[in-house]
This record gives C-alpha cells, sequence and structure tokens, in this order.
C-alpha cells in the first residue's frame, strides 16, 4: 500500500516548519554576531558553490523521484534504478569536485579560500544524499525525522561556538556538517528496500536525467545569479547581506506553501503510470488551493509588519531588508503555483521539455532585468528582476495547460475570492494595530497571531471549502475513534479481539472512509 498522502503532508510540514523555526531562533544571533558583511561574503561564497553543486547533481534528484515513484512496488526495479544513481553521482560529483579545487587555487579570493574549502563539502554531499530515493517511497516521515535531528543540532552548535565576527567559519562548518550529517543517517533505512539487483548501466537513462537538468539550470540562474551578480556590481558584500537576509525569510515562507506539493510528487507519478488521471487533477487542484490559502495572508502579513519584523528580528544596520522583504512577498504565490504546475504535473507526467521551456522563459528575464537593474539599484533591483522572472515561470506554465486543455484552469482562480478577501482584511487591520504599539518583540508576536486568527476566522466566516473540510475530517475522526474505543471494550468484556482485527472500525479502514485519497490504496489492502 502506497503511504498516506495525508501523513506524508504532516511529517513534510513539521519539517518544513522546523525549518521555519530554526533559522527564526538563529537568524537574530547570526546576524548581530557576524553583522552584515560577513552574511554577505557568506552569501555570495555559498552562490559559487551551488553552481558546482548543480553540475554534481545534474537531474538525477527529480529524475530519481520520478524513477522510483514508478517503481515503487517492484523491489528489483527500483534497487537497479538506486545503484545506477548512486554511481551515476559519485562519477559526477568527483568530477565535478575536481574542477572546483582548481576554482578554489586560481580563481577564488585569497580571504575567502577558507569559506570555499569548507563549502566543498556540499558538493561531496551529494554523493551521500539519498532523501531523492526516499520521497520517491514516499517515506517523508524518515527524511523529515532525520533532518529535524540534525536541524536542532545544527541551532545548538551555533549558539555554543558563533561568538564573534571572526566564527564566520565556524558558523559555514556547522550549516554544511549538519546537512551532510542529516543525508547519512538515511543510509542505515535503506537495506529494507533494496536488494541485490545485475545488469547495472548507471548511464542508460542520461537522457532524461539531463532534461530534467536543463530546468535545474534556468531555475538556478534566477535563483542563485542574482546573488552572484550583486557581488559583482557592488562594493562590498553589505548588499548581498541585505538581499540574503530578505529572500531567507521570504523563501522560508515559500517552503510552508510547498509543503504539500513535495509530498505529492511520488503519487502523481504512480497515478500517472496507472492511468488514473482524473485523480491526477483532483490533486492538482487541491494543490493549487493549498497555494492561495497558506500564500496570501504571507504577503499581506509581510506587507504589514515588516518594518516591525525587521529591525526585531535582525537588529541594528537591517533597515533596507524592510523594502526588500516587501518588493519579495509576492514569490509566495509565483513560486506556488512554479511547484504545482511545473514540479507537480510536468515532471510526472513527463512533460520535463515543456518545465525546460518555462524555466529558459523565467531565467532569460531575470538575467536581462539583472543586467538592467542591479547597477543601479542594487539588491532592490534583484528582487524586483526576481519577482517578475518567477511570475513569468508560472504565467508560461499556466498559458501551455491552457493551450493543450490539459485541465481547466477556471476552478483555480474562482477558489481564490475567499482568502484574498480574508488576507485584505487582516493585513489592514494589522497595519492599523501597528501604528499605536511600539517596535518590540511583543509587538510582533501579538501581531503575527492576531494576524492568523483574524485570516482564519475569516475563512471560517465565509466557510471555506478547504477549511470546512479540514474541521469536518477532524471532528469525524475523533467521532470515528470514540465509536472505535466503545466498541473495542465491549469486545474486550466479550473476549473477542479476533473479530474486532477487521471491524470496519479498524483505524486504516477509518483513514480509508474519511480521507478521498486512501480509496486508491484499499484496492491493495
Amino acid at each position: 500500500m502506497a503511504a498516506s498522502i495525508k501523513k506524508n503532508f504532516i511529517f513534510n510540514l513539521v519539517y518544513q516548519i522546523l525549518i521555519l523555526i530554526a533559522p527564526i531562533i538563529v537568524t537574530p544571533y547570526v546576524a548581530r554576531v557576524l553583522g552584515v558583511d560577513n552574511i554577505g561574503e557568506y552569501s555570495y561564497m555559498l552562490s559559487i558553490v551551488s553552481y558546482f553543486s548543480l553540475f554534481a547533481v545534474l537531474g538525477t534528484t527529480l529524475y530519481g523521484q520520478r524513477a522510483i515513484g514508478y517503481a515503487q512496488h517492484n523491489i528489483e526495479e527500483r534497487s537497479k534504478t538506486f545503484w545506477e544513481l548512486l554511481i551515476f553521482r559519485i562519477v559526477t560529483c568527483l568530477t565535478t569536485l575536481g574542477i572546483y579545487v582548481i576554482y578554489i587555487f586560481f580563481f577564488c579570493a585569497k580571504s575567502s579560500r577558507l569559506l570555499a574549502i569548507i563549502l566543498s563539502v556540499n558538493i561531496v554531499g551529494v554523493i551521500f544524499d539519498v532523501s531523492w530515493f526516499m520521497q520517491g517511497m514516499e517515506e517523508f516521515g524518515k527524511t523529515a525525522t532525520a533532518s529535524s535531528i540534525f536541524r536542532i543540532l545544527n541551532v545548538v552548535l551555533v549558539f555554543c561556538l558563533v561568538k564573534e565576527q571572526t566564527d564566520l567559519w565556524k558558523y559555514v562548518t556547522i550549516t554544511v556538517g549538519s546537512s551532510i550529517a542529516g543525508s547519512l543517517i538515511l543510509w542505515m533505512f535503506l537495506p529494507k528496500y533494496l536488494c541485490r539487483v545485475k545488469d547495472i548501466r548507471p548511464f542508460k537513462n542520461i537522457k532524461s536525467i539531463i532534461q530534467l537538468f536543463l530546468p535545474t539550470i534556468a531555475t538556478q540562474i534566477y535563483t542563485v545569479l542574482d546573488k552572484s551578480m550583486i557581488g559583482w556590481f557592488s562594493d562590498g558584500y553589505s548588499e548581498n547581506g541585505y538581499y540574503e537576509q530578505a529572500e531567507k525569510i521570504i523563501k522560508m515562507s515559500v517552503t510552508i506553501v510547498v509543503s504539500l506539493g513535495i509530498v505529492m510528487i511520488p503519487r502523481i507519478a504512480n497515478c500517472y503510470k496507472e492511468k488514473q488521471f482524473d485523480r491526477i487533477e483532483y490533486y492538482l487542484y487541491k494543490s493549487y488551493r493549498y497555494v492561495w490559502l497558506m500564500s496570501i495572508p504571507i504577503i499581506f502579513g509581510v506587507i504589514s509588519i515588516a518594518d516591525v519584523f525587521v529591525p526585531v528580528f535582525f537588529g541594528p544596520g537591517y533597515d533596507k531588508c524592510i523594502i526588500l522583504m516587501m518588493i519579495l512577498s509576492p514569490l509566495t504565490i509565483a513560486m506556488g503555483f512554479g511547484h504545482v504546475t511545473g514540479l507537480q504535473y510536468f515532471v510526472p507526467t513527463e512533460k520535463q521539455n515543456i518545465l525546460t521551456l518555462t524555466y529558459i522563459i523565467g531565467a532569460s528575464v531575470n538575467v536581462i532585468l539583472n543586467l538592467i537593474f542591479i547597477p543601479f539599484f542594487a539588491s532592490i533591483g534583484a528582487s524586483v528582476a526576481t519577482v517578475i522572472s518567477e511570475f513569468c515561470v508560472a504565467l508560461s506554465g499556466l498559458i501551455f495547460v491552457k493551450k493543450k486543455k490539459l485541465y481547466a484552469l477556471k476552478p483555480i482562480f474562482i477558489s481564490s475570492w475567499k482568502y484574498w478577501i480574508a488576507g485584505i482584511l487582516m493585513g489592514g487591520l494589522l497595519y492599523l494595530i501597528k501604528l499605536f504599539m511600539p517596535v518590540t518583540v511583543w509587538t510582533l508576536v501579538v501581531l503575527i497571531l492576531i494576524g492568523i486568527i483574524v485570516y482564519f476566522l475569516m475563512l471560517l466566516i465565509l466557510r471555506d471549502e478547504m477549511i470546512m473540510e479540514i474541521l469536518n475530517k477532524f471532528f469525524n475522526r475523533l467521532k470515528h475513534k470514540t465509536i472505535s474505543s466503545d466498541v473495542i471494550g465491549d469486545a474486550t468484556d466479550c473476549n473477542d479481539d479476533n473479530s474486532l482485527s477487521t471491524s470496519v472500525f479498524d483505524d486504516t479502514a477509518i483513514n480509508e472512509i474519511t480521507d478521498m485519497e486512501n480509496n486508491t490504496d484499499s484496492g491493495s489492502t
């Protein structure tokens, strides 16, 4: 039986929340201890090593998720896919690492050479990263647990070891070290899913891997190149520091918006293989609606309280992050829609060429606008270029869907009006309340809590379908569990436990009744 989407979503959401919470705890401390210039230098060097990591990975992550999703129920096929991709990654990583060493000693500034050496661990880590396999198997619980443990350890070590501006190298070491440790721990789970295989050909699928690599290149251009270009056109690293901190907060929000889509990729791949096209459409509409649900309050929340958030969160010297966060806030919708249409639909349904085209459009727009805006407006110009290019990616994907009549777009946009009403009212109320409160930590906490309460209360008043569905399922689950407990209690008195093991009140049966997605699985139960 395939893993439950609901459970995978919860595991992934909890992990994404941890991803959100960990920087919320660490970033204010690091921003004050290291300063904007050190943060900017780290951002710039990370953007450089990201290009090398990109070529080490190629398109194996997306290809691996899809291929394992296809072979979930065939241990021999998925084992062969795993070993072929692992060997392929070893070859690409070692080749890339050799080129990176040349860069360090011949092209990297001496003052940044130590950082460059530490960051090389990111390239080596590609070999040991098997999260793509676990995600393809829909085992998000294991990846989330392993990563969460080392996220927490990362927070503890930063507070214990990073004490002054000269500790930048320690901060980078802790960050990359915890990442690779989280990957290594997943290897202990692999024997359960693999068997011995013969006739391994690691390069037989290179064409498909390269096809999925092309959109990754384009993505890298408009997600990393902007940081490199800010460094090229600016004096010092302060502009990189502003952009890095503002983008970090928005990208943390984006992880929450796309958390449902991440667990959908292998499920939709499996549905596509089984030719369950109606179910694919059902999942897609759920994902688009979730993007509206989560992204709209983030946009209006950021615009309303950025001038309180920045001084409280980052401390003095980061005032420019206020306008940057406001400009970047629409990324939640753009990247959310791009993720659903591109990674959640085009990749599992083998339309990666269309995904590549949308990313090339976004990358082209980004490069052109960066060349125009960054020399004059620095980080502000990069922010505007990033938002426009992400919307180009999302819109070009939807245009293709409409042109080919793959699924209807009208229901996607009609479903958003309640979220806009709730978001606008929430943002307006927060702005008014903010005017009468001092800029303090408690003010920020109060504003965030008020925003959450007002937004979801408005959706309850408007009886939003998704919120009502979640509440109905929650109360139905409580009701069924109560009935189950009563029946089990009576049966225990009658010493009739055996008959209950297959009763309609069994937890698996309840899941199948109350959750539509489990109806697909019931046939294999």
